[in-house]
């Protein structure tokens, strides 16, 4: 039996994105933070308070940002001989190709149905321009690929159709 490459599906493009705009939003966050608090002249107590207020929001939207920087870094497919594993912040899953039943695209998912459960393969984030949405794709072992290139590399380690509904 001829023995397959194990590849490595991580995001693509997005990753960089949320790197720069985790940066830029804790940058933000960080300088009016503590402009709120060197502040000085005529002060009141509504005006502090709504300032206090914004300074928090924006430390807490530069969290959001790093953590979704810190889940799409953890993330990734990696697809071996007999399986492929979903590796995340949460741990990691492993379905042996073998156990896959069905593979259904629905939008920009793929549902994989597999003998005990399933998994939900979708993008980690959209290009948009207007009305159109369009998936980011991956990183396969360092090369920029379309979002579909995963789904039909295990759909054809799996000798499984995918469905379109």
């Amino acid at each position: 039996m001829l023995k397959m490459a194990t590849v490595r599906y991580k995001p693509g493009e997005a990753l960089r994105w949320l790197e720069g705009g985790a940066d830029r939003i804790r940058e933000s966050s960080w300088r009016k933070a503590t402009s709120v608090f060197r502040r000085e002249g005529a002060r009141s107590v509504g005006r502090d308070v709504r300032d206090v207020a914004g300074a928090l929001w924006d430390v807490g939207a530069a969290t959001v940002a790093e953590f979704a920087r810190k889940q799409a870094e953890a993330a990734e497919y990696v697809l071996d001989d007999e399986a492929f594993t979903v590796v995340s912040l949460a741990g990691q899953k492993r379905a042996p190709y073998s156990t896959i039943k069905r593979m259904v695209m629905q939008g920009d998912r793929c549902l994989v149905v597999l003998e005990r459960g399933s998994i939900t393969i979708r993008p980690f984030a959209h290009l948009s321009a207007g009305r159109v949405r369009v998936p980011i794709g991956w990183s396969r072992n360092g090369v920029e690929v379309p979002f579909e290139l995963l789904i039909e590399e295990i759909s054809a380690r799996a000798d499984v159709e995918v469905d379109i509904e």
